[in-house]
């Protein structure tokens, strides 16, 4: 088709695709069932004409789009599957609706009433009712945002210095001020401009949302907040098309049913991640995306799928290629701890010790927090065979909790103390997990 005669690509539509981990295929097939069940019939739509609708080489035709609504649930719309022309023939009811929603953005979060106008004219409400001569508008709210490329910089080194903090601060204070950032790189993100400047905000938003939502499950075991936060960051990602970010987003993200022992909420997070990673990510990433599905696998009871995705990560980790700068939660080591971890579930206690060893003796300058996991780990490595070691080793994850705090450290820790028969040791080691949880309860009420 000539570049003349292109639509521009439709990165709604091939997002929400990638956001439930379907294929090219399995959207054909699924419009093929909805034609089935309305007495259709088949008219040769293939897995190819559904990618020529994301490029904008073709766009979908009226009895296609229903069907598209339908399987995604959204409106048309929102799919991008509307013609500026068919936008503004929308009903003022519609409109209405949509000012409406608008409206309580005021109330709900504090916004003033220019951001409140650049919402109207990004979502394309008022267009259909000022007529001829509307146009011009946007043009002078354009000039009232005030988000430039400088600022949008400055937001982004304030995540990197942030995120590089993450390792050695308090959580409480880490959380405090990383959500704060989250909630001005919000606000931010409706007042920039479309073009490099959104996208370098909305990826430096995505990236703040993210950490805050770490912080919150990892280390301050908040997992509503936390899901909350990954949905955030979810949003942002789709601003900015970063699929990368977009994967490692919906990854931590199944943590959270994952943990929750919700299987199929965290496998399907986990089937969007992978579809992503289809788009230019790095070996590292996805040796990373390997060893995510491999815990949430094991604490959904089945060792011989997690030990699976430890293969896959083995074989991807030093496999040569391009990952992103922010990608600092991964490394060598971090494997052989998800290794040690799934190992320990298949009940390979001397495989889960040796990989254990390993990631201990090779962490990085930011492994602090992992050493708790870690040891408690290697500690229920040992338990069957010697009470004595595995004490040893609880004993080395307490003090590694004393210097980093860490919640899935102490949940780790506090499995292997139920689990070890009860001995001076033993009871020492729950004295010194109480009084350290006690003396941080100043912290978390503050």
């Amino acid at each position: 088709m000539p570049a003349s005669h292109r639509h521009p690509p439709n990165r709604r539509l091939a997002w929400e695709r990638l956001q439930r981990g379907w294929s090219y295929e399995e959207v054909c097939e699924r419009i093929r069932t909805a034609m089935r069940s309305c007495g259709e019939k088949d008219t040769g739509l293939t897995a190819n004409t559904v990618r020529r609708w994301e490029t904008g080489e073709r766009w979908p035709d009226p009895r296609y789009r229903k069907h598209l609504v339908t399987i995604f649930g959204m409106s048309a719309s929102e799919l991008g599957l509307l013609t500026p022309d068919e936008m503004a023939m929308r009903p003022v009811t519609e409109v209405v609706d949509e000012i409406g929603r608008l409206l309580s953005m005021i109330t709900a979060d504090g916004i003033d009433r220019s951001t409140f106008l650049r919402n109207l004219f990004g979502a394309g409400v008022l267009a259909p009712l000022l007529g001829e001569g509307g146009e011009r508008l946007p043009a002078a709210v354009e000039r009232g945002r005030g988000v430039d490329a400088e600022s949008a910089e400055a937001f982004a080194r304030v995540v990197d210095r942030q995120a590089a903090l993450y390792w050695t601060s308090p959580p409480e204070e880490i959380f405090q001020a990383s959500v704060a950032h989250t909630r001005l790189g919000t606000s931010l993100l409706r007042a920039a401009p479309e073009g490099a400047v959104r996208q370098t905000l909305a990826e430096a938003a995505a990236r703040s949302a993210l950490l805050s939502g770490r912080v919150a499950f990892f280390d301050l075991e908040e997992c509503h907040t936390a899901a909350r936060l990954f949905r955030l960051a979810l949003s942002a990602t789709r601003e900015c098309g970063d699929h990368p970010l977009a994967a490692a987003v919906l990854a931590h993200a199944a943590f959270v049913p994952g943990f929750g022992g919700r299987r199929s909420d965290a496998l399907g997070l986990l089937d969007a991640a992978f579809a992503h990673a289809w788009h230019g990510v790095g070996p590292l990433t996805r040796a990373w995306l390997h060893c995510v599905a491999s815990e949430i696998t094991a604490r959904c009871g089945e060792p011989k799928e997690c030990m699976r995705h430890i293969d896959r990560a083995d074989q991807m980790i030093d496999t040569r290629g391009e990952d992103p700068p922010w990608l600092d939660f991964f490394e060598r080591a971090r494997l052989d701890g998800f290794a040690g971890y799934s190992a320990l579930t298949a009940g390979q206690y001397e495989e889960a010790a040796r990989r254990l060893r390993t990631a201990l003796d090779h962490l990085g300058p930011n492994g602090g927090k992992q050493r708790s996991v870690l040891f408690a780990d290697l500690a229920a490595a040992h338990a069957p065979a010697d009470g004595d070691q595995a004490a040893e080793h609880l004993r080395r994850a307490v003090d590694a909790l004393e210097e980093y705090w860490y919640a899935i450290g102490h949940e780790r820790v506090l499995g292997v103390l139920d689990a070890l028969p009860p001995a001076a040791a033993t009871r020492r080691l729950g004295e010194r997990l109480t009084d350290l949880c006690r003396a941080r309860l100043p912290e978390l009420t503050m």
